[in-house]
Parts: structure tokens; sequence; C-alpha cells
């Protein structure tokens, strides 16, 4: 009898009830005995355990997927081998495949689209960054959930970059509408091919159909090696439609050279495109603008058919209003963790009695001297809830020594940056020339479970609520960027795990921090 016959693997999954199938396995929800939660448990075809290669690629999609802990990727619990099949425990978050949101409302607006394809390459940025190479972008493997977060689903035939491989000579993998012209031909491929296939979900999104068609597979791959695409409808905005068509391009050398540019890109287009027709339908198809409440719902509901049970991350939400709404992603740093993790699009501004909210991957200009972060926990003010402060140069690295701003050295060597009650001070005509960006951050000294952050930004008489996250195991949160731009200052939520960005910079002065 098969384990899904049986009902449970692992001697603590009871599998209840089956999600969607595909052709290496099916995937299921369950309930884990052991830890009393729903996950998701992804089983390989019994047919298919028997044959090495497939159980190999099987495992090596349960490494792959392990490699990564981001935002818009889902993280795995568990894998193992039960009754004749293997099997991938995987968390479980409500969603909708992509695929199915083109079918009901393509073509999107420029914001819905920009909005869902920015944290899809913000998920393809954190695997190349491990050196994962997804092969199958399209639409069926990217979730999407009732608050607009996308998931990247499915590395099933992702590839270790410099790995040899465990394809058979001549053997292409991937989906034909999306497939990359150099895969299609057998040549080399890396994140520039993850690149083109999200450049045809991004055709796909605006236009309503793939950009080629053929009657056959092979056919169908022929085309992306030789035909040029055709352009988008007359409605997509030119701006928009220049950074697809550079992505579509056949030569990987005239594409973005990773997900990172072609997202900053995407972004950048936006903010030409004038604001009336931001949200504006391309056709008389009604989309719908991919926002958030300003409490996250918790998560854990029934997955819909045809998800892969790989979902949640943080989505787009409403612009702070009394400042400047924007998209704007600074080039300087077009590559950083801390806000790839959590980039979104800017939609409808609101004011209410001087206060705002500003979601994650939103951004506002500055409009006054000094800048004032605030932070508290549900209960009150964590006594282990540390705020913190770096001062960064145009590549992102920390100026020196002084400019790292915490307890125990509470100014930074300009003066500009210091530790106020609760937060973080920032003078702005006090930073010194070669400061670029103002990362705020929290720190977790001793994490002790779950507790709902509370962030505030004061500029001047204007108020901004950042969007709030909740702290578990992790040991600090990324909260808000301050970055210089076209001669002036603008602030980014950016709500960024520890290992998004700022690990790396906390350990560049040598502290010895404890995993």
């Amino acid at each position: 009898m098969s384990a899904a016959a049986a009902g449970r693997v692992g001697n603590r999954y009871e599998l209840r009830a089956r999600i969607a199938g595909g052709g290496m396995g099916e995937v299921w929800r369950a309930h884990d005995e052991v830890l009393d939660r729903p996950v998701a448990v992804k089983m390989l075809h019994a047919g298919l355990a028997g044959d090495p290669g497939f159980l190999e690629r099987f495992r090596v999609e349960a490494r792959n997927a392990a490699k990564l802990s981001h935002g818009n990727i889902a993280q795995v619990h568990d894998y193992g081998e039960d009754a004749g099949s293997a099997y991938l425990v995987m968390e479980l978050v409500e969603g909708e495949p992509l695929s199915a949101l083109i079918k009901q409302r393509a073509p999107f607006s420029p914001a819905d689209a920009v909005a869902l394809l920015v944290q899809a390459a913000a998920a393809l940025e954190a695997a190349h960054r491990k050196g994962i190479i997804h092969r199958d972008v399209k639409p069926a493997n990217v979730v999407v959930d009732a608050d607009g977060v996308a998931k990247l689903t499915d590395f099933g035939i992702a590839r270790a970059l410099g790995s040899a491989g465990m394809t058979r000579a001549g053997e292409v993998l991937g989906t034909p509408q999306y497939l990359p012209p150099e895969a299609a031909l057998g040549h080399e491929i890396g994140p520039f091919s993850d690149v083109y296939s999200l450049a045809v979900v991004a055709f796909e999104m605006l236009s309503g159909h793939w950009p080629f068609t053929a009657d056959t597979a092979v056919g169908l791959a022929m085309a992306h090696v030789s035909q040029p695409p055709p352009p988008l409808p007359a409605g997509v905005p030119t701006s928009i439609a220049d950074v697809v068509h550079r992505g579509l391009a056949k030569e990987p050398a005239d594409r973005y050279p990773g997900a990172a540019q072609f997202a900053d890109a995407l972004s950048e287009a936006l903010e030409q495109v004038p604001p009336a027709l931001v949200d504006e339908d391309i056709s008389e198809v009604s989309t719908t603008v991919f926002r958030r409440p300003e409490v996250q719902p918790e998560t854990g509901a029934e997955p819909s058919a045809e998800a892969d049970a790989e979902h949640g991350a943080e989505p787009a939400g409403e612009a702070a209003s009394g400042l400047e709404p924007s998209t704007e992603l600074d080039a300087e740093h077009d590559a950083d963790p801390e806000v790839l993790a959590a980039r979104t699009t800017t939609v409808h501004p609101e004011a209410q009695h001087g206060r705002a909210l500003l979601a994650p991957g939103q951004n506002s200009t500055v409009p006054g001297r000094f800048v004032e972060v605030t932070v508290s926990v549900a209960a009150g003010v964590g006594e282990q809830l540390d705020p913190v402060a770096f001062e960064l140069d145009a590549h992102g690295q920390a100026l020196g020594d002084s400019s790292f701003v915490f307890f125990n050295n509470p100014v930074s060597g300009s003066g500009a940056v210091s530790l106020s009650q609760n937060g973080i001070r920032i003078d702005l005509d006090q930073l010194p020339d070669e400061c670029e960006a103002v990362v705020v951050a929290l720190a977790d000294d001793h994490p002790i479970g779950e507790q709902q952050l509370e962030a505030r930004v004061a500029i001047g008489e204007v108020e901004l609520a950042l969007d709030t996250r909740v702290l578990s195991a992790e040991r600090a949160v990324i909260l808000a960027r301050i970055y210089r731009r076209d001669g002036m200052w603008k602030l980014r939520n950016v709500m960024a795990g520890w290992a998004d960005g700022l690990e790396p910079l906390v350990r560049a002065f040598g502290i010895d921090v404890a995993d």
C-alpha cells in the first residue's frame, strides 16, 4: 500500500486533502502531528520513486529548496522516503497560482503586474545568490495569496551553478512557452535564463497571451530561438514594454544580467507612467490592485485547487500620504538583499489626520531635515529589542567603525545618527557627503517567541506608520532605509529579516553573533 493510500507518511504527517498533481507527484494538505500544525506534503509518484534518476532529482529539489530562506519562497520543513515513495514537507499558506489569475484577470494593470513581478524577481535573486537557477519559471509556479503576496514554487528541475546537472545529453528541461533560447539550444544557462522566463510571464500578464505559439513543443522552442517577440498591446506604457522586451532578448548578454536588475528596471519604468495610468486597466477586463490590510491575516487556511502549497511574504499596500509617493529603487544598491526582500509597488496614497501607512517595499520622499524611527512591541517596549543603524556608502558598505550606532555607540562619528528613546534619530543635513543611505534596524538579542512589532517614522509634522511585522526567532529586522537619490532623501519601508542583509553588516564589524 502506498503512503498516500495509507493516509499517513513519515509516521507524523496525516494526509487530509489532495491539493494538486503534476508530472512528478502530487501535493497534499496534511497535518504535522508532532508540531500540531498544517503543512503541505509533496509526494513523488510511486512509479517514479523506483527510478533512481527521478528519485535523485526529487532529492535535489529538497536540497535546493532547503538552502533558500526568503519571504517570497516557501520554507521547507522536512524530507523523507516512506512506503516506496518520497516526500517533501513545506509550509502551507493559502494562495492561488498566477496562471489562474491570468485566466481570470489578464491583461493586468501596470501596477498590478509590476507588484507581482518584482516579488517573483526577489525570490529568483535569492535563489541566484545561493547559486541556484530555477529553470522553470512560469505562472503555475508563482502562487499569490489573498493579500497580493507572491511565492515562487517548484524547484524540481532547478540546477546549482557550476554543477554538471542530471540531464541526459540532448534533454531539455522546462516548459516550452517560457523556455529561454539558450535552454532550447542546449547551451549554458544562468540567472539571465530565469530573467527571460520571467519576462515571458510579464508579457503574458500584460497582454493575456504568450509571445510565441506553435503546433509542437519543438516549434515553440525554436520560436524562442529565432522569432522576434511581438509588440505588447497599445495600452501598455512604453517604458514598461521596453523593459519586458529587453528581458526577452535572444542573446543573454542583451538582457538584464539578473533578477534584481530586471525588478529595478520594471519599478523605475512604472515611475515614468503618468499617475492616472498606473492602475488603469489595459482592456475592459477589470483587474484587482493587490494590496494588504493593516493587520496581516493568519496563514494556514485551505489553499485553492491548483496551488503548489508554497506561499506567503509581504505585498503591496497603501502609500504614505503627505509625502510624495514613489516606487523608485536606488540603482546603487540594485542587488542589496534587504531591498529585494520586500520590494513592492506604490499604489493610491490616502491621507488620514496627518498619519499614513507605508507598506513594505514602498517609498516616500523626505521633505524635512530630521527623521526619527521609533519602535515598540505589542506588550510594551521589549527590554531585549535594541534599535541599531548603519551609515552606508554608495556600495552598501558601512562607512567605518563609528558609523554603526547601537547601545555601546549611541552616536555615529558624524553626529548625524543617534539613539533616541525607543528608536533612532537622523539629522540628514549632518550626514557626510560619502553617506548614501542609512539603514535602521531592530536587534532581538534573545529571541523569546513571537512579538508584534510596531514601528513609526516622524518626519516633521508627518507621522508615518510602517506596516507591522511579527518577530519570532529572528535576530533582527531591518525596518527602513533612508537613501539619497537625485539630490533628494527618500525613505523605504524594508521590513526584512536578519539573514536578508543585516547579518553581513554586523559581522563586518567583527561582532560575534551566536547562531
